[in-house]
This record gives structure tokens, sequence and C-alpha cells, in this order.
């Protein structure tokens, strides 16, 4: 019973903070003039001059990536959806940054990708999501380093953003990081 009552109360103070301020990340290269804005809350961080932020489901929970290279994660697999050609190697990049990934023709976490903002991810100019922690992957093209956001994204199966800051591959804090500069 107490470890329900503290799961709960942390969910609560989860919930109260994401909607205080909700956590996001943006990328570098300016919106087209014909990008659809999607409703949603507004960032309490503004994103770099030119830059895109991507959502934060609010769901989830999970700790920041650590700061060495010691990521290990468990097997896992993820198929790429048709909305996604000419895509696909930048998105196995980004998903092989994570190790013992498997590509397959449809089980696992499905990749969609967007010409737009992804919506439904807590912000209105979002550019990419991970629902559930693997349930669900979308991608919007509109990023100038596509294959670093495919990891960031695949990266939300484990952990959360780390410290506020520009996304690189230095190392999987970094990957995670909430700003695509």
């Amino acid at each position: 019973m107490r470890k329900m009552i503290r799961r709960l109360a942390a969910s609560t103070l989860a919930a109260a903070v994401v909607f205080s301020f909700p956590v996001v990340a943006s990328a570098a290269e300016a919106a087209p003039a014909s990008a659809p804005a999607q409703a949603a809350q507004p960032s309490a961080e503004p994103a770099p001059p030119g830059g895109f932020q991507t959502g934060h489901y609010p769901e989830v929970d999970a700790p920041a990536a650590p700061r060495a290279d010691e990521a290990q994660v468990a097997a896992w697999s993820y198929h790429i959806t048709a909305s996604c050609a000419g895509y696909e190697g930048a998105i196995r990049q980004g998903a092989n940054y994570w190790g013992e990934a498997q590509e397959t023709s449809g089980s696992g976490t499905p990749v969609e990708c967007t010409g737009g903002y992804v919506p439904d991810c807590g912000i209105s100019n979002a550019v990419g999501c991970n629902w559930g922690m693997g349930q669900r992957i979308m991608l919007s093209t509109m990023v100038s380093d596509f294959a670093l956001l495919s990891a960031h994204e695949f990266g939300h199966n484990w952990y959360g953003h780390s410290d506020p800051g520009c996304a690189s591959w230095a190392s999987a804090y970094d990957v995670m990081r909430p700003t695509m500069c």
C-alpha cells in the first residue's frame, strides 16, 4: 500500500511539473512557412532562433541517460513505416546507436515520419515524439540531423531528457539533451 501511495504521489508531482514546465528539444533548421502548427501547450523554454522543439510525452518517467558511455539496453526491435521512405538509413543509424536493435518488417516499435510538426506530443511545434517508451515513434523530416533526432527519440525507450543543452553524438547523455542545435 505504501508503495502504491508513493507511486501515486510521484505521478501527481511529475504531472504537475510537466504541465508547469514542459520539457522540450529543438532542431536547428527554420520552419517552412506552410508547416501547420498543432494545438497543444506552449513550451516554457524558448527554442534557439530558427529552431524547432520536439515534444515530451508527459507519461514518460524515465531516468536521464548516463553521463559516460555506459548506456546498455536489452535487445529490441523496430520497423520503419512507408511514410519514412528515403530516410531509412538515418533511422537505422539512430537505432543502431543504442545497439542490439533489430529492424523487422512489422513488429517492434513503429517509426513514422512526417514533413510537418508531430501532433499530440505535449507542445504545438514538436519535431519528434516517442509515445509510451517505445510504443510508437514519429519523426519530422524538418530537422537538419535526422539520424541524431532518430537516436534521441529511440533513446526515450529507456531514458528521459538529460540536462538542458544541445544534443550531439558525444555520449548517450548528450544524445538525450533536449535541444537539437
